[in-house]
């Protein structure tokens, strides 16, 4: 009945799901953050996609960095413009 283990130190497996239990939170705290402090996502997407990470805890956030990325990415920029003023002339 005793196999030897010390049952104050915790097994491998159990450093290995905390890890990666770690790495899902940092990863939804990551693009929850970004979601808030986004300005290329409406209200309703910005909900959406809160609904969408929480549901799909690994799914859910990596869908919402790479959609974010892509939509800051593809936001057009005015031309001429510095600082926020078009120039004229």
């Amino acid at each position: 009945m005793n196999d030897g283990a010390n049952p104050l130190v915790p097994a491998a497996d159990t450093f290995l799901v905390s890890g990666i239990a770690a790495v899902l939170v940092l990863l939804l705290v990551w693009a929850v953050i970004r979601l808030a402090r986004s300005r290329v996502v409406t209200a309703g997407e910005r909900l959406g996609l809160l609904i969408f990470c929480l549901m799909f805890p690994v799914l859910g956030p990596v869908c919402t960095l790479v959609l974010l990325d892509r939509r800051g990415k593809a936001r057009p920029k005015l031309e001429g413009s510095v600082g926020g003023t078009q120039q004229r002339g």
